[in-house]
């Protein structure tokens, strides 16, 4: 009788944060990785923020993805997903793509985040207009960020994930495949992005998360990816080697 190969399961990853982790894990995870769900276009300050009331009755929105994504932020809906698939979740693959456009701060404390979708709704965008904006990067949304990534690690250490969060610290590339620099994005070039995220990634160090660090040099934009060009979309050899590595953290943490 011939010996038949292991049939192996694929591991279930619950994906924080947008293009980077689940790209990587459409194109380059194969049956290797299967998705327990896409937690998208939601800052980590508008976590547990319950803004859902100014949510607009019937906006314009093309797409059904993009309304739900819209809806789970404006209620902060993070965490209650999390605790919903934490039992099911043997990955929780993070990437703080969403966090680029800042957050709104509404008067009452609330806050939502300024997404790609919210600023393509106008009857969203408007809801937003009385609201503070904090630009990524700058003192102030740090210090809002900061204190809620501690919590946020206190939160996954009680649902037994701190030690299956993988942290995608992805620079923006800085150039594409033929050696054009890569065009801004909401008026914020690579080298301007790689440099506000920093202490991010470096305060998620501090607090004890694992870190998929690649550099700059390291990574192309790809003119022909299916969203489109722009820094943060690659080449299919990144997500190829995100995920590599992304399963060796997994076998690590197995054996």
């Amino acid at each position: 009788m011939t010996d038949q190969p292991a049939t192996t399961t694929p591991a279930r990853v619950t994906i924080y944060g947008s293009c980077v982790a689940r790209d990587s894990v459409d194109l380059a995870g194969g049956s290797q990785l299967t998705v327990a769900d896409y937690i998208a276009r939601q800052s980590l300050i508008s976590a547990g923020q319950d803004a859902a009331a100014r949510f607009p009755a019937d906006p314009q929105v093309s797409s059904r993805f993009q309304r739900r994504m819209m809806e789970a932020d404006f209620s902060g809906d993070l965490e209650t997903r999390l605790d919903a698939i934490a039992a099911r979740t043997d990955l929780l693959l993070w990437d703080l793509t969403d966090e680029r456009h800042g957050v709104h701060v509404f008067d009452d404390g609330t806050v939502v985040t300024r997404s790609i979708d919210l600023t393509a709704v106008p009857e969203v965008l408007a809801v937003v207009d009385e609201a503070h904006h904090v630009a990524f990067g700058t003192d102030e949304h740090f210090a809002l960020w900061s204190p809620r990534a501690e919590q946020f690690r206190d939160h996954l250490r009680q649902l037994d994930l701190v030690d299956k969060t993988v942290v995608l610290q992805v620079p923006w590339a800085l150039v594409t495949t033929d050696g054009r620099e890569t065009p801004v994005s909401m008026g914020t070039s690579a080298i301007e992005a790689n440099e506000a995220y920093r202490r991010y990634y470096e305060r998620l160090r501090e607090l004890g998360f694992t870190l998929l660090e690649m550099q700059p040099l390291g990574v192309l934009a790809d003119p022909e990816h299916r969203w489109g060009l722009a820094p943060f979309h690659y080449t299919q050899d990144v997500y190829e080697e995100i995920i590599q590595r992304v399963l060796a953290e997994l076998r690590s943490e197995e054996a």
